[in-house]
């Protein structure tokens, strides 16, 4: 709790009636939750105005005032500053609406940017890798296995590896990566965000309430990370996506050396005429140019 929330809390503690039994906070203020919650507060300024706001500005009752010195040994060993919010929503109701309510909101806010943020610093960076396997039907089958504990975080490290985001005239444009069935291999494809929003919605993390928290949810608290400023056959760049993704190309167990002596025939007996010199040089210059796929190549 921040000292303007605590503050707030604070100025509010007025007209109670302070019991010492335990009851439902919302039934009535329990002298142990009263104290609990201002020993919670950090700033010790505030915290002694809290003190003296109890006795001047609230009512305690006969076996409360016989019991402060108790209720304050206790309070400082179950410090919870969240108390004070309680027993102001359910005791004085237009103060917790005009003044704490907002506040607590605000509070959210903040904590909650100031966790997304920290968890931009940390969150690797993936790229789309069409070797290895990992795609969506992996996140999938990791929610319904209960694999990511209910953390958007370790959801989002996995959706990097497969999706990237790049702007387009009707919006955004989806990158995914997928498996062909017929080339029994990952390629890239491009959707619309109804599309891929309806392949998210189906995988469920968790229930917050009424609402099904999703992978959609993961997408759209952390969309900057997926974002790319456009898209182009080849590049370097880390903020551009490159469309190559790689020559296709077969897995061999077995290299066939018999097709590539064929070809090697042709540039020694044809295109060399048999100089080992020049077949040297072709060879070399051929690997070269497989090494340096979408680079300008001096001659």
């Amino acid at each position: 709790m921040n000292d303007e929330l605590a503050q707030a809390c604070v100025n509010g503690l007025k007209n109670l009636e302070i019991h010492n039994y335990l009851q439902p906070i919302n039934m009535e203020v329990f002298r142990l939750s009263l104290f609990s919650g201002i020993y919670g507060i950090n700033n010790e300024q505030i915290r002694a105005q809290g003190l003296d706001n109890i006795r001047q500005f609230n009512k305690l009752s006969a076996n409360a005032e016989k019991n402060y010195g108790q209720a304050i040994f206790s309070g400082k060993r179950q410090s919870n500053p969240l108390n004070l919010t309680k027993i102001l929503r359910y005791h004085n109701k237009d103060y917790y609406e005009q003044t704490i309510k907002p506040l607590l909101k605000q509070n959210y806010k903040v904590n909650n940017y100031q966790k997304i943020s920290d968890i931009v610093q940390l969150i690797e960076k993936y790229v789309i890798d069409l070797k290895d396997s990992f795609t969506l039907i992996d996140i999938s089958s990791k929610a319904f296995n209960v694999k990511y504990e209910n953390k958007l975080e370790l959801v989002l490290q996995d959706l990097l590896k497969v999706i990237k985001v790049v702007p387009c005239q009707n919006g955004w444009c989806f990158i995914i990566k997928e498996y062909d069935c017929i080339a029994r291999k990952n390629t890239i494809n491009y959707k619309s965000m109804t599309t891929i929003y309806d392949q998210l919605r189906s995988i469920r993390l968790c229930q917050d309430g009424k609402k099904h928290i999703t992978a959609i949810d993961a997408l759209e608290q952390y969309h900057t990370l997926f974002e790319k400023i456009g898209m182009k056959f080849i590049s370097n760049i880390e903020s551009i996506f490159s469309i190559f993704q790689g020559f296709k190309y077969m897995q061999l167990d077995e290299v066939d050396q018999t097709n590539i002596e064929q070809f090697q025939g042709l540039i020694k007996d044809t295109i060399s005429a048999n100089d080992e010199l020049i077949y040297e040089y072709l060879l070399n210059r051929f690997s070269f140019i497989a090494f340096c796929i979408g680079k300008r190549l001096k001659l």
